[in-house]
């Protein structure tokens, strides 16, 4: 059965902490249905192999099943697209007709959002699992099968490894990965489920991680884990095995040049590194990693610690930077910026722009030069691309990953959330990259192996 678990090797790539998040968008709770009794009456009830099925209209829907009532009302609510009620019928389908539970006669208990469920309420029923298995693997449907990639359903477990996550330590192997589907047309081959095009990739390991260690590359595609091939497996039900305690072992099978091979790994615990600054010569070197919550404040520092030594020139490197939070995007574009906004956020039913605080310190005379790759994803494409917009910095290296989306997460009567993209975010001249990336002003390939040094002299050379 799917084991409907949500966690990150660290940090995927614009799927998941990478959300640019506004600030008033602390988790969110929403409880349809979730006061209602033991007493209340089902819709109607039927009986399938011999298995009761009762169906609850979501008013009335017990405690065990109400997360299904409360996803389809976030949906309809605070998703970025209008989702038509049989699309989410269909996509709840889906998940529960591929899954089988332990033999049971237990009375069946489903919610029903909208008329349209009642065939997943039977599938479910008829493939035999417990009420409370289908109700997270219909809310996990909803959003593997009905919404973008970037939405997903986390479990309890779930959860708390990705609030370790946001602390800025895990335990795993510390890898950067991201779904690509290379036989969707256009930039944009996000996917959601690993199949024979559905690949997952390693966009890069973090310095002394195990995974590092372990030899595994950027571009190596993963194909297996401990033995088991994950064809069939959402991105977060493979890095939730990938993920565990340190000192124990999981082993990848992976895919590269044409070879497949397994490499062990050993877990260990990984702290995800922030801030990086060095000096060569007259130019400053900052190396942001993650858009964390005070990832703004460690930046600011950096940058006047080389100010306060007279640099006149300063190398931002930002590749496989996987993005974070919109106020921390904010603080950093207002390090260089004195006016003007940094970002607009457009939902259904509002556009919203963000604007700089007003507290720039670098001086408009000092040469500003930004480095990214495809893993340069969500806020760190945010800070790029405005920076390029007004001419305030050269962007060097690949085209970034393209990720134009908002999320929230919103909390679930049973100790989960269902994190929904809530809107798509433009620069403030009106550019939507998303799928594409932001183009660099100079296009070219950096060696992930090469030392700062060289690389801050080939792209100041470049630039």
């Amino acid at each position: 059965m799917t084991k409907n678990r949500i966690a990150l090797f660290i940090i995927s790539a614009g799927l998941i902490l990478s959300a640019c998040l506004p600030s008033n968008s602390a988790d969110t709770t929403i409880t349809t249905g979730a006061e209602a009794g033991p007493t209340t009456q089902p819709r109607s009830t039927t009986t399938l192999g011999g298995r009761s099925v009762e169906r609850y209209e979501c008013d009335e829907a017990p405690d065990e099943i109400s997360i299904v009532c409360e996803a389809y009302e976030l949906i309809q609510t605070h998703y970025v697209d209008e989702i038509p009620d049989g699309d989410l019928a269909d996509a709840a389908v889906m998940a529960v007709e591929a899954q089988h539970g332990p033999e049971t006669d237990d009375a069946f208990l489903c919610a029903l959002p909208s008329p349209g469920f009642v065939e997943s309420c039977d599938t479910a029923a008829d493939v035999e699992l417990t009420s409370e298995q289908a109700a997270e693997i219909i809310v996990a449907g909803l959003a593997v099968h009905a919404l973008d990639p970037n939405s997903a359903y986390f479990d309890e477990e779930s959860l708390a490894l990705l609030q370790e996550e946001q602390e800025g330590q895990i335990e795993g192997i510390g890898a950067l990965v991201t779904p690509e589907d290379e036989t969707i047309e256009g930039d944009n081959k996000q996917c959601s489920t690993v199949s024979e095009t559905c690949r997952i990739l390693i966009v890069s390991t973090i310095d002394g991680a195990p995974a590092e260690g372990a030899g595994i590359q950027r571009d190596d595609v993963i194909v297996g884990v401990d033995g088991v091939d994950i064809n069939g497996w959402t991105i977060d039900e493979v890095t939730s095995q990938v993920r565990g305690p340190a000192g124990t072992d999981v082993i990848l099978t992976i895919e590269r040049n044409g070879e497949t091979l397994d490499v062990a790994i050993t877990r260990a615990a990984v702290v995800i590194p922030v801030i990086n600054s060095e000096r060569f010569g007259s130019t400053g070197y900052v190396r942001l990693s993650i858009f964390s919550e005070n990832a703004d404040e460690q930046f600011r520092e950096a940058i006047l610690d080389h100010l306060a030594v007279g640099v006149d020139s300063l190398v931002v490197d930002f590749r496989d930077n996987p993005g974070g939070l919109l106020d921390t995007a904010i603080e950093i574009t207002s390090v260089f910026l004195e006016d003007g906004e940094v970002v607009v956020t457009q939902s259904p039913d509002d556009q919203a722009s963000y604007e700089v605080t007003g507290a720039a310190i670098v001086p408009d005379d000092i040469e500003v030069t930004f480095v990214v790759n495809k893993g340069s994803a969500s806020a760190s494409e945010v800070v790029s691309a405005v920076l390029q917009e007004r001419n305030r910095a050269t962007v060097v290296g690949e085209n970034t990953f393209g990720k134009n989306t908002v999320q929230q997460r919103f909390s679930l009567s049973n100790g989960g959330a269902l994190k929904l993209t809530i809107a798509r975010w433009l620069t403030p001249g009106g550019l939507d990259f998303g799928g594409v990336g932001v183009t660099p002003d100079v296009a070219m390939d950096i060696d992930p192996d090469l030392d700062i040094e060289t690389l801050v002299a080939t792209v100041l050379d470049a630039a």
